[in-house]
């Protein structure tokens, strides 16, 4: 806040004339500065976006494969048939099938993560809701599996929250405009 003190002199006389007084009066103006505090962030770099997605989704991607190249180890047999077709109808999960997964829905996840980015008052934590909801709805597809067993299930099920442990923290940090 700026404040200016001027000073007026005002001469009065009477209707003689003969008589004068002087009244100085000060004025105090005040002039207010409005500071808009910002609810924006600054926006992360689109490039930069773009790597970290590209990172993150290939940690996640051998990250997801190291996971399921070692259940088999522990007697698990990683057979899967069609969501909600023939129970007898399965095939052995093929090396690489989670990693590529992952590749293709991050093409989406990225597309998301720079339209948040742009349009979003809070990115990241817009982002991290987004991406919880999304990791929620993507259990439901080792859910309803048809011929997979319950450790088949459980141990997509963990594949698909190792991969978003991954991938969301990094992303929503570079969103948050943090190293």
């Amino acid at each position: 806040m700026t404040a200016t003190l001027s000073t007026h002199t005002t001469t009065r006389s009477n209707t003689a004339g003969t008589n004068t007084a002087r009244i100085n009066t000060a004025r105090t103006n005040t002039a207010r500065t409005n500071t808009v505090r910002s609810t924006t962030a600054a926006r992360a770099p689109l490039g930069r976006l773009l790597l970290v997605n590209l990172g993150a989704t290939v940690a996640a991607g051998v990250l997801t494969e190291a996971w399921v190249a070692v259940v088999p180890a522990t007697g698990v047999d990683l057979r899967l048939g069609d969501p909600f077709g023939d129970p007898s109808d399965t095939m052995r999960l093929p090396g690489g099938a989670c990693a590529t997964s992952i590749a293709m829905c991050m093409v989406l996840g990225t597309a998301l993560a720079v339209l948040i980015n742009l349009r979003a008052r809070r990115p990241a934590y817009t982002y991290v809701v987004t991406a919880a909801v999304l990791t929620f709805v993507s259990l439901g597809a080792p859910l309803v599996s048809a011929g997979a067993s319950g450790a088949t299930k459980l141990t997509l099920i963990v594949a698909h929250l190792l991969a978003a442990a991954v991938i969301v923290p990094v992303v929503a940090r570079c969103l948050a405009g943090r190293r």
